[in-house]
């Protein structure tokens, strides 16, 4: 007789570690498991999706759950398998700058960890005070601070993980110097747990800044806002993020601040400044002479400048915006007016909040559910003739199957596709997550 993929599962990682009939905290844009399985090992890991392939069995990946809203809405979820007992640093000497981490150690333990050496991984994205380390790859989950420091891509130097037929694979290593042919590593950052799921991660980190502070810009108009942002770029200040924000925007990143509210009908520009006491000084007064006299300016620190940043990381989660849609669309720095202006030629859309990561092309807008196709339908517009891309970040489950998700086709394509069949032959990974027919 057969053994179920259930029962197959308590024998791997024992009945106690087994919900043979999981609660809401597990369901993935109202998909209920038919089981969830916690391995405490790599090894448990690999098993785990190797009985699933042999039963045909539909997987989702789980860390936290922080980042579940991305995607399409599973067709299935015959198991999930969560990495919460895969928690740990496994490697870690502060004078090579590189830690090694298990996938499912929550993201706030391993950044309390590295503090206590005056280091970080310099990356503050959305979902940051649930996420896991490995659900942040797993998803490429970046934040505003992306501008100086760079994309979690960039951070992450080797990676261990469980492919579909349970095999378990190491790529790169401790040094950061150490990728010779296919950088397999970076197949998985972004990949939502479509080609296997992480036990472990190897991130190259860096020094802790020693403080920060806030250049609050209110200007009149977009294109202020575009020239000022342009001029930042142009100069020789090296802020860690700088933001763009409409009226909807600024009036509830001030709010986070305890600022002052902004002008009705203004934009506001947002300099993010860390390091030395001389450097943060040079922003300030560099600032002044760039803002001028076309409008005006204000220097947040100490709680409401982590207030004001905290709430930027947090702008595209679907808890800010209950109930809407959000997108994000990206494409040449120059070019993030132009998805700006896409989002507001939506009826509406002057009230709807817009936020551009200004010095690194991404623009996230929001839009009430009445008007998210039109706004996905303007930043489709836009993206085609900006050479860029437009996606849907988060959307009520009920409208996700009538908007393009994932955006329009990208190149390379087919060589996605011989991935996916190469990875997962028998397509148990995240099915109806990915799109352009990949699940």
């Amino acid at each position: 007789m057969s053994v179920t993929p259930v029962a197959r599962a308590a024998e791997i990682v024992g009945h106690e570690h087994l919900l043979v009939s999981p609660r809401d905290g597990y369901a993935a844009d109202g998909v209920q498991p038919g089981a969830v399985a916690l391995p405490g090992t790599p090894d448990e890991t690999g098993a785990l999706l190797a009985a699933a392939g042999q039963a045909g069995a539909g997987v989702v990946p789980w860390g936290a759950g922080a980042h579940q809203h991305l995607g399409g809405v599973p067709s299935r979820a015959d198991l999930v398998i969560a990495t919460g007992r895969l928690r740990g640093i496994t490697d870690y000497t502060p004078a090579d700058y590189v830690v090694a981490v298990r996938a499912g150690t929550p993201f706030c333990d391993l950044q309390a960890e590295l503090a206590k050496h005056g280091q970080w991984l310099p990356v503050d994205p959305p979902g940051a005070a649930d996420a896991t380390v490995g659900g942040i790859v797993a998803a490429n989950r970046n934040g505003p601070r992306r501008l100086l420091w760079g994309a979690i891509r960039d951070m992450v130097i080797g990676i261990r993980a469980a492919l579909p037929s349970g095999e378990l694979i190491k790529a790169g290593g401790k040094v950061v110097k150490n990728v010779a042919g296919y950088d397999l590593a970076k197949l998985f950052i972004g990949s939502l747990g479509a080609v296997g799921i992480l036990t472990e991660v190897t991130f190259k980190i860096s020094p802790l800044p020693e403080a920060g502070l806030t250049v609050m810009v209110t200007l009149p108009d977009l294109g202020a806002a575009h020239d000022l942002t342009a001029a930042v770029m142009r100069s020789y200040l090296l802020p860690s993020a700088m933001e763009a924000a409409n009226a909807a925007a600024l009036r509830r990143l001030a709010a986070a601040a305890g600022a002052p509210e902004p002008p009705a009908h203004a934009w506001g520009v947002l300099l993010l400044a860390e390091g030395l006491e001389e450097s943060r000084a040079r922003h300030v007064n560099e600032m002044r002479s760039l803002v001028g006299a076309r409008g005006a300016m204000e220097v947040l620190e100490g709680e409401p400048h982590r207030a004001l940043w905290a709430a930027v990381a947090e702008f595209p989660s679907p808890a800010t915006h209950p109930g809407a849609v959000v997108c994000r669309a990206g494409g040449p720095i120059a070019r993030w007016p132009d998805f700006a202006r896409a989002a507001a030629s939506v009826p509406g859309g002057d009230a709807a909040p817009v936020l551009a990561h200004a010095g690194v092309g991404i623009v996230y807008a929001t839009a009430p559910a009445p008007a998210a196709g039109a706004l996905v339908e303007a930043l489709a517009r836009a993206a085609r003739g900006a050479g860029g891309y437009a996606v849907v970040e988060a959307a009520p489950v009920a409208l996700k199957a009538s908007l393009p998700i994932w955006g329009a086709e990208p190149g390379g394509l087919e060589l996605m596709r011989r991935l996916r069949a190469a990875y997962d032959p028998r397509g148990i990974m995240v099915p109806g997550r990915l799109g352009w027919g990949l699940s």
